[in-house]
């Protein structure tokens, strides 16, 4: 191999291993604050060759915390600055010097485009799938404040370098060696560097190995059918490999496992093209994307009689494995299936919830907006709540007392029963609509 083009695959290592490392560090982030927030990391991809980098995580379900999850990413790394600044200021050697810089060229601009994020997502420019956005939507904070925390943290974050790390003088010091450095030494350094990403990448893979993912050979299952799919069998006009048929309305789960090697898309589908009263539909996507997913949970709906399908998208590459199961449907399932299809037909009201006890606390129309003051509650006794949302909007309704916050619907119509632990001081009910308006009906009893 030539010189240069030995220089040209160092290069290459070095880049990639520089990306390497932000994904593992970003995704490591938001990895520990899932731990942090008493949540279980079901995946963590860092491999961006293949899939995007991105975590998936289950047992979080308060706002707050979800919102520190999606900050987390882009917030906890920050935290490397002051020590990479101590490691420039007082390394003599011209790899660790030039490692602590390439790590930082990715880390100081990720500050301005949080900032950016945050600002689009204040003028109505980009939805809520960018981690600062997810923030943003799960906290309720201010998104122009956000930009301004950001950019001061960049600012001040340039001073700390330029003014402890000394980072001019050592990035002066990193290119005069690679200029003038004898033959010898610059193949010595490009060698260290080749190794250093190598002995990262070993590293990262040891880290990852050393989480505890779920697997569908892992908790056990309750079940009554297996389906084990080799996706590139599924041919155009052939997407549905599993049909079946409900005599009487019965409960069903679906757990399923998925090593999608291409985009894919699963789907729960009614043959006879009858909506689904959970999303106005006569199909529903289970899972949707390229990544893998060790355990998904598509579970605890009801079924009216009718005949239906699970569905997959042709032309895919992987493996899927289905697990269901399935129960009579229970009085209140039934109650509550009854609900959902008058909330989708349009013809829910105030009085079409009745039971005992429960008082109609909030009423009305909500449009468009994020984190809006529906009703105050004052502290006391536990209660119970139930809430219902009429229209087209996505709607997220959450109770936030001193010190709790609770969530009441998120990607969801209805929610019945819903218990709230006594708390002193007064309590709020808060929503955020996003699409299109959608009308609210809240319900409290006192426990």
């Amino acid at each position: 191999m030539s010189k240069t083009a030995a220089r040209l695959v160092a290069s290459a290592a070095v880049a990639l291993g520089v990306v390497f490392l932000h994904a593992l560090v970003h995704e490591g982030s938001h990895a520990l604050t899932v731990f942090l927030c008493g949540g279980t990391v079901t995946e963590f991809q860092v491999n961006f060759l293949k899939h995007s980098p991105h975590i998936s995580y289950t047992g979080v379900s308060d706002p707050m915390q979800k919102a520190l999850i999606s900050l987390g990413g882009s917030a906890l790394p920050l935290v490397l600055i002051l020590p990479l600044a101590l490691v420039l200021r007082r390394a003599r050697s011209t790899l660790v010097q030039g490692a602590s810089l390439l790590f930082l060229a990715g880390l100081l601009p990720s500050m301005l485009v949080s900032a950016v994020v945050a600002l689009s997502y204040g003028l109505g420019a980009v939805q809520p799938s960018e981690d600062v956005a997810k923030f943003l939507l799960h906290s309720g904070a201010n998104p122009f404040a956000t930009a301004g925390a950001f950019l001061s943290l960049f600012v001040a974050a340039l001073v700390l370098l330029l003014k402890v790390g000394r980072a001019r003088e050592a990035c002066r010091q990193v290119i005069q060696v690679l200029r003038g450095a004898p033959q010898e030494r610059r193949q010595m350094l490009w060698g260290r560097v080749f190794t250093t990403v190598l002995l990262v990448a070993v590293g990262a893979v040891a880290f990852r190995n050393a989480i505890s993912w779920q697997s569908p050979d892992g908790p056990a299952l309750t079940y009554h059918t297996r389906l084990d799919v080799d996706l590139a069998e599924i041919g155009p006009g052939a997407n549905a490999f599993y049909t079946f048929q409900v005599q009487e309305p019965t409960r069903y789960d679906f757990v399923y496992s998925v090593d999608a090697q291409s985009e894919i898309t699963l789907r729960l589908v009614d043959l006879q093209g009858k909506p689904f009263a959970f999303s106005g539909s006569d199909s529903m996507v289970m899972f949707q994307g390229t990544r893998t997913q060790p355990l998904g949970y598509f579970t605890g709906f009801t079924l009216r009689e009718g005949n239906y399908a699970l569905e997959v998208s042709p032309g895919s590459a992987g493996s899927l494995t289905v697990y269901i199961d399935s129960g009579a449907a229970e009085p209140e399932d039934l109650w509550f299936l009854q609900l959902l299809e008058e909330l989708s037909a349009g013809t829910f009201t105030a009085q079409s919830y009745q039971e005992e006890g429960y008082e109609l606390v909030y009423e009305g129309e909500l449009s468009v907006g994020r984190d809006e003051l529906l009703a105050t509650v004052p502290g006391g006794p536990g209660r119970m709540v139930s809430a219902f949302a009429a229209g087209s909007g996505d709607v997220s309704l959450v109770y936030s007392a001193p010190g709790e916050i609770h969530t009441l619907l998120e990607g969801t119509r209805a929610t019945m029963g819903r218990w709230l632990p006594p708390h002193e001081g007064r309590g709020e009910l808060r929503a955020s609509v996003q699409n299109a308006p959608v009308t609210l009906y809240i319900y409290i009893r006192l426990d």
